[in-house]
């Protein structure tokens, strides 16, 4: 064995071992083993070609993506079939028994109690050496599931009646398909869903839904490749499926290698063998073919006649059902156009206040920085977050109005002139009032008009007070103050540091919200200087964002203030003083 063949084959018994225990601790149930250290272990195992440590491994991340971190349970399902089919393929007994019992633990929590036996059992009838305690906790789990299936059982059936068999009748797997679906608009999940559902429901190895799409002429479906879904597609003349998908016949084959019509070079790359095959149009409420339906080998025999007239009532809803996934797709892709095209337009409208004054330039994006850097510290949802975006872009917005003069003037302006400044919020409240895009974007104008007020209300231009002020009002009171200290302008230089700070502590509660005041103080340094510095060519090296990450901005101020400083705080001073003060003439 050469030196690298020795390499491979201790690093895959590394990872094999690192894996068991991380299905060690699921079998104990004390904790979740750390997802991400997995996903590692399952690509060295697919760079090494280890496929039954790559099932193992996908194994464990289905199971772990859906007990501990909400993943939903068809995506799950695809995971873990995939993961039980590379255990067939590289004969591994141990990965399978894993998937097996995995799969069982998940549809008991799914309530799937006979599917969960079924897979418990199975489990338990692969033998190995060195799995004793293992087979001892797959017995435990049997019998517990045993035990939730008959009082489920018996406190479901008639006094008179205990059914004996947990056979489902097609009614129920309609009204279940049907239920599940409905509610749905995700494409790709609702393929997937519908893709199990059918499975599950005909005793089929595998089931693909393709849709049609008529402007490319071609038949397409998401399918799981290892941990991600993937897009296939293919002309719709081509194989079985694109006869369906011409023809609206339903095609039932019981030994799919004597059709001509069937295509083996899929087969043939995978390596999978197809034997029965059940193929049905999918009609919408006009009738017309939109998708294909394709059931492969099914587990017990051949396709019957029930198994069609069940999948063409399934037909009917996941026909209904794809249609209108695929109009909220639509119309949601319209949605996304229109905010991409607002957005654009919102920059459009903020560049053109900058355009007035190179010495201001910027002003508007920094202080956008800033109050979106206190949203996620506020932990506001995206909605309220995207509302203070677009006010704090167009805060500025009523400069326009203001003459020239006034804005580029170098020296102190006159109370006249302040006067007429002040007028801007005026124009803003005016000009944002009028845009009108969703109900939403209603509260921009009163945000955007509002950061001049002041807590104790001595401000402009509605003289509000305290929570009157709209709270994204008070973030860009204090993001547009900071940002107008920190800067050079016409008739001053930027301040210090040390003294733009002071002014948003002494102003707390008079000036600014304290609340506001201390959640910006609390952000660390490197946040801020990536703000000072967005505009700039100078980039923050690794090693100063490692030390500026590690003070928050409170925390610079008492070092700026105190007398006797440490090695590492006079660093620290420093380093925010060359980004701070970078000057790049």
């Amino acid at each position: 064995m050469t030196k690298t063949a020795n390499i491979a084959k201790s690093t895959c018994e590394e990872i094999g071992d690192q894996l068991l225990k991380a299905f060690d601790l699921i079998l104990d149930d004390i904790k979740s083993p750390k997802i991400a250290k997995i996903e590692e272990f399952h690509k060295q195992a697919i760079s090494l070609k280890a496929f039954d440590l790559v099932s193992i491994s996908m194994s464990l991340i289905g199971y772990i993506g859906y007990r501990w971190n909400q993943e939903r349970y068809y995506k799950t399902l695809n995971i873990l079939n995939d993961a039980h089919y590379l255990a067939n393929s590289s004969n591994s007994l141990l990965a399978l028994k894993i998937n097996l019992y995995l799969m069982g633990q998940i549809e008991f929590l799914e309530e799937n109690y006979p599917q969960s036996l079924d897979l418990t059992d199975a489990a338990l009838q692969i033998k190995l050496s060195d799995t004793a305690e293992f087979d001892e906790k797959i017995k435990n789990t049997k019998t517990k599931i045993e035990q939730t299936n008959k009082q489920r059982a018996i406190n479901s059936a008639p006094p008179s009646f205990i059914p004996e068999k947990n056979q489902e009748d097609p009614l129920i797997t309609l009204l279940k398909v049907g239920r599940t679906i409905a509610v749905e608009t995700n494409i790709d999940t609702l393929l997937t869903i519908i893709a199990q559902e059918i499975k599950q429901a005909l005793n089929a190895d595998r089931c693909t839904v393709f849709l049609l799409d008529e402007e490319k002429k071609q038949l397409w479906s998401k399918v799981a490749l290892g941990l991600e879904m993937q897009e296939i597609r293919f002309d719709c003349n081509l194989g079985l499926a694109g006869h369906v998908a011409k023809t609206g016949e339903t095609v039932n084959i019981k030994d799919a290698y004597r059709d001509k019509r069937f295509n083996k070079e899929i087969d043939m790359q995978t390596g999978y063998k197809t034997k029965t095959l059940l193929c049905m149009p999918i009609r919408n409420l006009s009738h017309q073919i939109v998708g294909v339906f394709q059931v492969l080998n099914k587990k017990e025999g051949e396709f019957t006649q029930k198994d069609e007239d069940l999948l063409i009532a399934i037909g009917s809803s996941a026909g209904i059902a794809l249609e209108n996934a695929n109009l909220f797709n639509r119309q949601k892709k319209l949605i996304e156009e229109q905010k991409q095209l607002f957005s654009s337009f919102i920059d459009t409208l903020s560049a053109s206040i900058d355009a007035r004054d190179k010495i201001t330039s910027g002003h508007s994006k920094r202080v956008n920085m800033y109050a979106s850097l206190i949203c996620d510290e506020l932990n506001m949802d995206e909605k309220e977050k995207e509302v203070i975006k677009h006010a704090s872009l167009l805060h500025d917005i009523g400069k326009i109005g203001i003459k020239d003069s006034i804005l580029q003037k170098e020296g102190k302006l006159t109370a006249q002139e302040y006067d007429h400044i002040k007028k801007h919020v005026n124009i803003t409240h005016d000009i944002l009032g009028k845009i009108y895009v969703s109900k939403e974007f209603e509260n921009v104008a009163q945000i955007a008009s509002s950061h001049h007020e002041r807590y104790d209300g001595l401000g402009y231009f509605k003289g509000l007070k305290g929570n009157e002020i709209p709270l994204g009002g008070r973030i860009l009171a204090v993001c547009d103050v900071f940002d107008a200290i920190t800067s050079k302008r016409h008739y001053r230089s930027k301040m210090e540091i040390q003294d733009a700070i002071k002014i948003l502590i002494d102003g707390s509660n008079t000036h600014f919200d304290k609340k506001i005041v201390d959640v910006f103080l609390s952000l660390t340094c490197d946040k801020i200087v990536n703000v000072l510095n967005y505009d700039t060519e100078l980039e923050v090296s690794q090693n100063d964002e490692l030390l500026l990450e590690k003070y928050r901005f409170f925390d610079l101020y008492a070092i700026l203030t105190k007398e006797n400083r440490e090695k590492q705080e006079e660093t620290l001073i420093q380093i925010f003083d060359k980004y701070y003060n970078y000057n790049p003439n």
